[in-house]
């Protein structure tokens, strides 16, 4: 009775660690990616069969496709990569992740302590190359493991007839084992872990041959689910990549059917199971890019068209960033500056609106909200990149983007708190009202002024713009002195000036707060130079 029982748990605890040596693999790996390593992959890229050995030797580095597939998404977003070259680097991943099974069955777990022993003495000892080389073994060592620790609890489960009659009807219902495979896969979000569980039954013999097949296809297809879910709860060229992985390894599963008969005679026939599994997953992913490779425009416009019925992001929802790179620093910053551009021009837009009265609110009442929850995405997403401290540069490109995005967060936070309620309120018509239009447009254009030349020099990375700003804040300053003078002795005797004062004072704390993105940008130009 215990046998089974205590087997069950080794086959839960080895799963988990495999898992985790995964994670682990993939977040070494990422973060060991610099600027020059940036620059090295945008060239690798720029051609179709450089970025299918790109996803396909990322894949297997990183024990996982998953990782690959956030790279290319990146590309994309930052402008780096084309849709289609994306397709074509999760293509070259779906087969990269096999080597991982391959890994596995040269029966190697067994090394695996040893491994960890010398990974650990390579972090905790070493630096900078070595310590990100140790890391990456570590993770990997854990995946030895975790295979090690699943060979011990199926070794007591083919003592038990239930589970032999198990693997019996696996072996005659196909249909039964894919489907079970593709769940599998699909709960576990790792197709490498479905894998790996398989090597292990066919090592021990209770995976019949005939079954190799129908969990390979299954495993191949239950690993787009992942990818799938996630892009309809993310981004657009998210959701692309995801609907083109399902439709690509879907539709090259149903290529393989009519094979179906042939390739289980193949794997009934002598030779070890083990290699069985390998060459049944290698030859899949294979078939599948070999299919698709010559269609890859025509299966990216596909899908790109399926994703867009599915309905776009909330205003204030983020476009680019992507949880799954603040391993990767270089990228990640990369993904967090463009989106902060898209901030500024939200930012911008309400700017004007404010500043011209005679427009209505109307039409615009998203947009403060939308600017506060993308600047809390934004924010939120800065403190989770991981730095790796010993690249100065990355620390100081990082240090320069976090600077401005402290002041987009207090600007934010001005726009969508009382300025906001201020001009809902009917401010500027009041203003006009009682200082004059002359007044209310010299405002407009200086405060204006200022925060776009601000705005702009860090969207355009352009220290003249940031030098600019500088000059005319000494004109806004003076216009805000002398409006501050008029208001304040007649705002002694007349309490319904109260509002404007209120104005003026989250008008100048707008203003010098964009300023200070504008001395960021010009810190940043310095430190080049």
């Amino acid at each position: 009775m215990l046998s089974p029982f205590f087997a069950a748990i080794n086959l839960f605890g080895g799963l988990a660690l495999f898992l985790y040596g995964v994670e682990e693999t993939t977040t070494a790996f990422g973060s060991s990616f610099g600027g020059k390593s940036k620059e090295l992959l945008i060239r690798f890229t720029r051609r179709k069969p450089m970025a299918f050995l790109f996803g396909a030797a990322l894949s297997a580095i990183a024990q996982g496709s998953t990782v690959a597939t956030s790279f290319a998404i990146g590309f994309v977003d930052v402008g780096m990569l084309s849709f289609a070259g994306s397709v074509v680097v999760m293509m070259g991943a779906s087969v990269g992740g096999t080597f991982v099974t391959f890994l596995l069955s040269l029966d190697i777990a067994a090394f695996s302590p040893l491994l960890f022993g010398a990974s650990f003495l390579m972090v905790r000892f070493g630096k900078r190359t070595v310590y990100r080389i140790g890391c990456v073994l570590q993770g990997l060592s854990l995946v030895l493991l975790g295979m090690f620790v699943l060979k011990l609890g199926v070794g007591p489960l083919l003592q038990d007839p239930r589970f032999s009659d198990m693997a019996t009807v696996a072996g005659s219902n196909s249909l039964l084992v894919g489907i079970a495979a593709f769940v599998a896969t699909a709960v576990l979000q790792s197709s490498s872990a479905v894998m790996a569980l398989a090597v292990t039954l066919a090592v021990s013999g209770a995976l019949p041959a005939t079954a190799i097949l129908p969990v390979v296809c299954g495993a191949h297809v239950g690993s787009s689910v992942t990818v799938l879910l996630a892009g309809f709860s993310g981004r657009q060229n998210a959701r692309k990549l995801g609907v083109c992985t399902f439709v690509y390894k879907f539709l090259g599963v149903l290529f393989i059917l009519p094979f179906f008969p042939w390739i289980q005679g193949f794997m009934a026939s002598g030779g070890g199971l083990a290699a069985k599994v390998v060459q049944a997953q290698v030859g899949v992913t294979l078939f599948n890019a070999v299919v698709f490779y010559p269609f890859t425009d025509i299966l990216a416009h596909f899908s790109a068209r399926i994703a867009e019925q599915a309905g776009g992001e909330r205003l204030g929802a983020p476009v680019y960033l992507d949880d799954e790179l603040t391993d990767v620093p270089s990228l990640a910053i990369l993904l967090l500056s463009k989106e902060m551009i898209r901030l500024a021009n939200y930012i911008e837009m309400y700017c004007q609106v404010l500043f011209a009265p005679e427009k209505s609110l109307e039409g615009f009442e998203e947009l403060p909200f939308a600017i506060r929850e993308l600047s809390e995405a934004c924010q939120e997403y800065m403190f989770e990149i991981h730095i790796p401290s010993d690249d100065d540069a990355l620390r100081e490109n990082y240090s320069t983007v976090s600077y401005s995005m402290v002041s987009f967060r207090q600007m934010a936070k001005i726009l969508s708190g009382e300025l906001r309620l201020l001009a809902e309120a009917g401010v500027a018509a009041q203003f006009v009202r009682e200082l004059g239009e002359k007044t209310w447009r010299e405002l407009s254009r200086l405060a204006l002024t200022d925060i776009r030349l601000a705005l702009r020099a860090f969207a355009l990375a352009d220290a003249d713009f940031a030098s600019e700003a500088g000059r005319y804040e000494r004109e806004f300053e003076e216009l805000d002195r002398r409006i501050r003078l008029r208001l304040g002795v007649d705002a002694l005797n007349r309490r319904e000036l109260a509002p404007l004062l209120d104005f003026m004072s989250q008008i100048f704390l707008l203003v010098k707060t964009s300023l200070e993105v504008a001395r960021g940008e010009a810190r940043r130009d310095r430190e080049a130079g």
